[in-house]
């Protein structure tokens, strides 16, 4: 008896102190109204009318699982917004709008590094809201200014945060690789304890006008001796124009799905490499039906690319994506230096997607550099209809030879201006296979190619079920 009214007392104390055996918060989840013309920090900010005014005022509060902070469009504030406690599964602390007009605006005006930092937090969703981090007074801001950062540090585990509608644009970082580079999105893991993201969520969002990224991460522990990687990682929906560098980097994640984005003026002044879309350090990446366009490579530089598969990236799958006009080409695969710390890149497949013009200025298609292993492209249509009386090499081979490179079932078009060419050599030309292919135009030394059997059945999937015919809804 003594025991049952020890366990009675002890059950009502949960209940009393707001907690249920999960030990899950039992206490009402609360609004929180934020208004930077008619609001004051004074008020309660549960109403509308009891509004808070300030950012600084956001910071400095406690918010419980399932709490909402309100941002008042039209509002504009000087500053930055920093959480710091986590949400629950199904009741995630929220940041978003309410009324009508523009965005609420966060103008970081160089205040802070980050507009929002979500730093050691979990079950978090931000939402409808502007961001702006441009220091007028430099040129450059040295300090790695971020729209949004999500940062797992000497914590473990951080996970279920997600992005939602925002417009994060006018970012003057460094557009120098290294640790100054300004981005829109970023996500970071340090240690000393191993710390990765889990369920990363990015949809809706529009990044313009950022020096160096448009959505990108780095970590401690993207290495194989310190494996410790990201996990489910989805970006959709998403609208990148005019970035410096590189566009959508997955950094050290396993299962990232890249879908439904348009990528324009990528690497827009960046000196260096940089790419539209593509992983490092990372498995079991799918990047598909997305738009990639106009990015440059005005310098003869090695990128400058659509996509690209990095180093140290195992099963990595291109597909179903419309790339134009991109200055560095439309495909670069390769491996960082093999070590302890990273494996050669490999598992790799390239299908079902349309090229068309990419390549004019660096004049190549494909670019293999270092040393990877297995990479099938089959089923693309490769297009130039440029009038532009130039030679294009169609697969450039670089510093050392790949492996088991396959080229099935591709349509190659060269018939107007452009030509295509292969004058690597035929020790080179061994360790790809061309089986299938259809190629009409233009096409020089097509005879140095050693393991060419060219196709007349079996052409590629006919042009309608092509992203840009086609482009089935996205999946919430």
């Amino acid at each position: 008896m003594k025991k049952l009214l020890t366990l009675f007392c002890f059950l009502s104390f949960l209940v009393i102190s707001g907690y249920k055996s999960d030990g899950k918060s039992l206490e009402k989840s609360q609004k929180y109204y934020i208004d930077a013309e008619s609001g004051k920090d004074s008020n309660s900010g549960t109403s509308a009318d009891q509004a808070w005014k300030t950012l600084e005022k956001i910071n400095s509060s406690v918010f419980k699982p399932g709490d909402r902070i309100l941002l008042k469009r039209g509002s504009v504030w000087i500053g930055h917004i920093e959480l710091k406690q986590s949400g629950l599964f199904k009741k995630p602390i929220t940041i978003a709008d309410y009324g009508d007009g523009d965005l609420p605006k966060i103008n970081v005006n160089g205040t802070a590094r980050d507009g929002i930092l979500l730093k050691n937090i979990s079950h978090i969703t931000v939402k409808n809201v502007e961001i702006t981090n441009f220091d007028a007074s430099v040129d450059v801001q040295k300090n790695g200014p971020t729209g949004v950062r999500i940062l797992a540090e000497n914590i473990g585990t951080i996970s279920y945060i997600n992005l939602s509608g925002l417009y994060i644009h006018d970012i003057n970082g460094d557009n120098k690789k290294g640790s100054n580079e300004g981005n829109g999105i970023y996500w970071e893991c340090k240690g000393p304890a191993k710390s990765n993201i889990e369920n990363l969520k990015i949809e809706k969002c529009t990044i313009k006008k950022v020096d160096r990224n448009g959505i990108r991460g780095n970590g401690t522990f993207a290495f194989r001796d310190n494996w410790f990687p990201n996990k489910k990682l989805t970006i959709k929906d998403c609208l990148l124009e005019d970035i410096g560098g590189d566009g959508i980097v997955v950094k050290a994640f396993d299962g990232a799905l890249i879908e439904h984005n348009k990528l324009f003026g990528m690497r827009a002044r960046a000196k260096d490499n940089a790419v539209a879309v593509w992983p490092h350090s990372s498995d079991n990446t799918v990047i598909q039906y997305n738009e990639v366009a106009f990015t440059k490579n005005q310098d003869w530089s090695n990128d400058g690319q659509s996509f690209d598969i990095d180093g140290n990236c195992n099963h990595t799958t291109i597909q179903n994506n419309y790339s134009h006009d991109n200055e560095g080409g439309f495909m670069l695969v390769i491996s960082d230096d093999i070590s302890a710390k990273s494996m050669l890149t490999k598992n790799n497949v390239i299908r079902y997607n349309l090229s068309v013009n990419d390549g004019l200025n660096r004049k190549r298609l494909f670019n293999f550099a270092g040393t990877t292993d297995s990479t099938l492209v089959y089923n693309n249509i490769f297009i130039n209809n440029s009038k532009t009386s130039l030679e294009m090499e169609l697969v450039d081979l670089e510093h050392s030879l790949p492996k088991n490179i396959i080229f099935k079932q591709n349509e190659f078009r060269y018939n107007d201006g452009v030509s295509a060419k292969f004058s690597k050599s035929n020790k080179q030309y061994q360790t790809i296979q061309w089986i299938g292919n259809l190629f009409t135009g233009k096409f020089l030394s097509k005879d140095l190619l050693v393991n060419n059997v060219e196709g007349k059945e079996s052409l590629p999937v006919n042009l309608k079920r092509f992203p840009w015919k086609f482009m089935p809804k996205t999946t919430n």
